[in-house]
């Protein structure tokens, strides 16, 4: 008997150190940083749902998991590559906007700049949120969560109050009037590289993907029919009174111009179709 219970522990504990290795040999997975204690695992984290994108170069890729969304943030760019989160009726609330500066984000490792409010100081830009400040007021800290520079890309005043700002008011409308449940995922597109004070890289375009469900639904219920907001918006002055429409695209078009792979957890041939609309 107590032969076999130790066979039985060696056999377990070869079963961990095997997982172990496969998992820190994947050559795919960026570092991952997670401080919701309640999703100790990144798949966890409702914001992941439609899967963590992913491009060939993981290096530039810092993963940051809260309780109001995941980013990947670039440490050679100062901001963000994508925002990723979960978007319905329950994270609005009451809250008041937060009313200090913008927030230097402590869970940036050592070595790594910490934009911080002045660098966008008279620069012309503003500080554009990625996680609209008014899609999580359910909670003081929800909101507060918005304002960290690592959620926050340089736009144009017309494009950040302007059309940006208006398809958030269509998704605040389908959250609220039409109890539906989005995944989005937003970010920037660089090709000119141009910075604020040589620091902050200025986005030469903003997108976003907004993946439309019922409210309740899940992973399971996206199908070919699901609808599929994709746009890209130039980050220049005179789009203030665009309408969003005009900027739809493709998400496979959005994917073309960042290098990152979407919707890496929807069944595939389901996905390409997404892809298309």
């Amino acid at each position: 008997m107590k032969k076999n219970n130790f066979l039985n522990l060696i056999n377990f504990l070869l079963c961990v150190l095997t997982t172990f290795f496969i998992i820190s040999c994947s050559p795919q997975e960026p570092e991952i940083i997670d401080t919701t204690p309640e999703s100790p695992l990144p798949y966890n984290s409702p914001h992941l749902t439609l899967g963590l994108p992913i491009d060939a170069d993981p290096t530039d890729d810092y993963i940051l998991v809260r309780y109001q969304y995941v980013l990947s943030y670039n440490k050679d760019l100062n901001v963000c590559n994508w925002v990723s989160w979960e978007l319905n009726s329950n994270w609005y609330g009451d809250v008041s906007r937060y009313s200090g500066n913008f927030l230097q984000d402590p869970l940036l490792p050592d070595g790594y700049y910490r934009v911080k409010h002045a660098d966008y100081t008279n620069s012309g830009f503003d500080r554009g949120h990625m996680v609209r400040s008014e899609e999580r007021t359910a909670t003081e800290e929800d909101n507060r969560s918005t304002f960290y520079m690592t959620n926050i890309l340089p736009q144009t005043p017309d494009l950040n109050q302007g059309v940006w700002l208006n398809l958030e008011y269509h998704m605040e409308n389908l959250c609220k009037k039409e109890n539906k449940l989005l995944f989005v995922i937003s970010g920037g597109i660089f090709h000119s590289k141009r910075k604020i004070n040589n620091i902050v890289t200025i986005p030469d375009s903003c997108f976003k993907i907004v993946i439309i469900l019922e409210k309740g639904q899940t992973l399971k219920d996206i199908t070919e029919q699901t609808p599929v907001i994709a746009v890209v918006m130039p980050n220049i002055a005179g789009v203030r009174r665009d309408s969003w429409e005009i900027y739809r695209t493709t998400i496979s078009r959005i994917e073309s111009s960042t290098g990152y792979s979407f919707l890496n957890r929807v069944d595939k041939k389901i996905g390409d179709v997404l892809k298309r609309k």
